[in-house]
């Protein structure tokens, strides 16, 4: 009945299809106008021959309104670049490797695999899927899908060279160094911090390959040497990076073995019980052991050692623990009608598989890597026995938090796999139609249906954007958290934002009817176009609220300069994208007041993000791990200090503002004990700001402290208005201290922000990535450490 209303209702509201060419005109309070002008060559049998020009003009004189993209784009093939509309920032521009003088390398740009990689986002549409709800018949005819611009090559004039060292990838080569390093017994201490607590230890020797190496006609030493000169510092054997590992064999390097708890029983695990959802089915357990036993007999995937599904009673208590951590922040499931049993099984076995991460049953996090590396499996057989599976709403929505356990979960194996399927959740996406506009809500308000179907209609439609936008936040988050580039562009979110959760989180069709019938909210799109930020923030819910913040930051980083084919942002769309992230910080901080327990955990992830992206914008030199790594190494002279340091004096004041939201990240992370994901990354960027600052001036103090002494000031636990002492961020002093370290700018006080920090990251235990990132901080407090025995 829903799905034959849903049919009717598509074909009310059928749009005109629209011609190849559309132009857009807009105009603004500055009486100035903006024209964005698409012009779309399609032909199916020759689809590389497809031009794409998009021109934008831009009135920088108006507030608070950047663009995607913001500059006049040919795609013509050419390489010239408007030395203008490269300029970098203070806050963009990374620090350059200095290499050693005399280098014939100093000036050749390291070569970028996937410049020339095809990009499109084009979308083919199938007049008829099985498994797909909708039958929307020419509701899609309109759909533009998003124009991949490639922006221009960076100018070499302004210094800015492709850079290869990522903030989680130092060293773009390390990957080759294995092959030809294969008999290398140093390389066994890589892998000691990360094998599982299943008391497995690597192997004195390395498993040799059966094959005969490429390494055994060439000179291994003649090689090493080649290699180790192409990092500076060496390869770093203790692999405190977590996205660089050697791998060992499978049996060491996956989470093949699930923990034995068929002797917890309900009362065993009553303390995680917190009952926010009905008991989950008894069969789930069931289908997944099932299923588990089938593929463990085919030939397809390594076999797990000891397959032990969780019994029922613990996956329930996880799925409790999912909706207490996880879903205030990403609201993508119905709380009400979770447990029914429409929803899958396989769906309902990944949120316990995410709720895992936060259990404190002993083993629960090995379990919980080991349920991620059973859902990927049967996600992939199903898909593959049956393909309308991943046509499936429910697939999906697996897949996006099975990702998200992958990338988190601190093994290294499973973040690698998900780097290698980066695209599954964008693909399932595109083919379900997540990031496109399917439900026309004024046709929707005029049917005559019982509350009840209307309600089942209104919940679905709203878990399907729901979906597309968390998919395109975890696609950001690979640029954002790893330097890996993006697939999507937000043009191609086709789809208003989220409804607010008080609406949302009706239990009842009754309650549903209850609530005012709210119209549709505009699209990013909208939203940017008319520069409507502070008037829609209010409005959306917490997914739509990380969206707009999440785009933001995009503006500020700009990616464009080392990762050539994004599209790039001007300098005054950057101080826009400031100014829009202040005033959004502001409310943050105002709503705190009068907040439940959910909005609460939600608004925190809100402040998180809007801090991080105001320290990023504000901090002189961003990519910070080549810089510690080689500190950690004695291997950051006096050359490399010079270096940075000029760079941060020639912005001190916002240097100093850096700091500032450094202190503040800090202080909100100690206060919170964030379930976000993000939160570690967050946290690692802000202690390394703070320790940077710390180490140039007490190195430098002219350019960085003033002449004479002034009044304490204490950064972390104020926002900036609040502060009596804000004049330190416009002239400087020594007297800086945070709470629980006290003095910051000595190396007793740099000393005791490791430790602090290290704590901190740890304690974070819903995402084991934090452990990766805990080993980086202390390495560099052992490099502290001995540098004050030395001194």
């Amino acid at each position: 009945m829903i799905a034959v209303e849903y049919r009717k209702l598509a074909s009310l509201a059928a749009p005109q299809r629209l011609g190849a060419t559309e132009s857009i005109r807009v105009k603004d309070v500055g009486n100035k106008t903006m024209t964005a002008t698409t012009n779309l060559m399609r032909s199916e049998r020759s689809p590389a021959n497809a031009e794409v020009m998009e021109s934008i003009s831009v009135n920088v004189n108006s507030r608070n309104s950047p663009l995607s993209p913001p500059a006049t784009v040919q795609d013509n093939g050419s390489n010239k670049a408007n030395c203008a509309e490269n300029y970098i920032s203070p806050a963009h521009d990374p620090f350059i490797d200095l290499s050693e003088p005399g280098n014939p390398d100093l000036n050749v740009p390291a070569i970028d695999p996937q410049l020339d990689a095809q990009h499109s986002s084009s979308i083919g549409f199938e007049s008829h899927q099985h498994g797909i709800l909708f039958d929307t018949g020419d509701m899609l005819a309109n759909f533009i899908s998003a124009n991949t611009i490639p922006a221009p090559l960076p100018s070499m004039l302004f210094g800015d060279a492709f850079d290869t060292n990522g903030w989680l990838n130092y060293g773009a080569d390390q990957s080759f160094a294995p092959l030809f390093l294969q008999n290398d017994a140093s390389l066994d201490a890589i892998n000691e911090l990360w094998f599982d607590h299943a008391g497995f230890k690597a192997p004195q020797q390395p498993i040799a390959s059966q094959l005969t190496p490429a390494s055994s006609m060439v000179d291994q030493s003649a090689v090493a040497e080649l290699y180790s000169r192409s990092h500076s510092p060496a390869i770093d054997r203790d692999a405190v990076e977590p996205r660089e590992y050697v791998a060992v064999s499978i049996e060491l390097d996956a989470q093949l073995n699930f923990p034995d708890l068929s002797h917890l029983t309900a009362e065993d695990v009553d303390h995680e019980n917190l009952a926010h959802v009905d008991d989950i089915p008894n069969d789930v357990a069931k289908n997944v052991a099932e299923a588990a036993a089938e593929i463990q007999k085919g030939g397809n995937f390594p076999r797990f050692r000891n397959l032990a599904i969780p019994p029922t009673p613990v996956l329930n208590a996880w799925v409790q623990l999912y909706f207490e951590y996880f879903h205030p922040v990403m609201p993508i499931l119905h709380k009400a009608t979770f447990s029914s049993s429409k929803r899958h099984w396989l769906l309902i076995f990944t949120v316990a598989a995410i709720g895992a991460h936060f259990s404190t049953i002993k083993d629960a996090q090995a379990c919980s890597r080991a349920m991620h590396e059973t859902i990927r499996r049967q996600s992939s057989t199903m898909c593959e026995r049956q393909n309308s599976n991943g046509r499936e709403l429910w697939m999906s929505q697996t897949i996006l938090l099975n990702h998200i356990g992958l990338l988190y979960g601190g093994e290294r194996r499973s973040l690698e796999i998900g780097e290698f399927l980066q695209a599954l959740p964008v693909t399932l996406g595109r083919r379900k139609r997540l990031f496109t506009n399917m439900f026309p809500v004024d046709k929707f308000t005029q049917l005559q249906l019982p509350h009840a179907q209307k309600w089942q209609i209104w919940l679905l439609d709203e878990e399907r954007r729901r979906a597309g936008f968390a998919i395109w936040l975890l696609d950001s988050a690979f640029s954002s958290h790893f330097d890996l580039t993006s697939l999507m562009r937000l043009s191609e979110l086709q789809i208003s934002l989220p409804q607010p959760d008080d609406r949302w989180g009706a239990s009842t069709a009754q309650c549903w009817a209850n609530f005012p019938a709210a119209g549709g909210l505009p699209t990013m799109e909208r939203v940017i176009l008319e520069d409507s930020w502070r008037f829609v923030w209010p409005k959306t819910n917490t997914l739509g609220k990380q969206v707009m913040l999440q785009h933001l930051t995009n503006v500020i980083k700009d990616r464009s300069a080392d990762q050539p084919g994004t599209p790039g942002f001007s300098y005054h769309d950057k101080l826009l994208a400031s100014n829009v992230l202040t005033d959004f910080l502001n409310l943050i901080e105002t709503e705190q007041m009068e907040q439940s327990m959910d909005e609460a955990k939600a608004s925190t992830t809100h402040k998180i993000m809007a801090l991080t992206a105001l320290m990023t914008h504000n901090t002189p030199v961003q990519n910070l791990i080549p810089t510690i790594i080689r500190c950690i190494y004695g291997k950051l002279d006096d050359k490399h200090w010079v270096a940075i340091k000029d760079r941060w004096i020639a912005s001190s004041g916002q240097g100093r503002l850096g700091c500032f939201y450094a202190s503040r990240i800090l202080h909100v992370v100690r206060s919170s004990r964030s379930s976000y994901f993000g939160a570690p990354i967050s946290l690692l960027q802000a202690v390394l700001v703070l320790w940077l600052y710390s180490s140039l001036a007490e190195r430098y103090r002219d350019g960085f402290l003033f002449s004479r002494t002034g009044p304490a000031v204490v950064l972390g636990p104020k926002p900036l208005d609040q502060m009596e002492t804000d004049s330190w961020v416009e002239m400087g002093w020594s007297r800086v201290k945070l709470p629980g370290i006290g003095n910051l700018l000595c190396v007793e006080g740099r000393t005791r922000l490791l430790d602090d920090a290290v704590v901190l990251m740890r304690s974070l235990k819903g995402w084991g990535i934090g452990n990766a990132y805990a080993q980086i901080l202390l390495r560099l407090r052992a490099s502290e450490t001995s540098g004050m025995v030395q001194g």
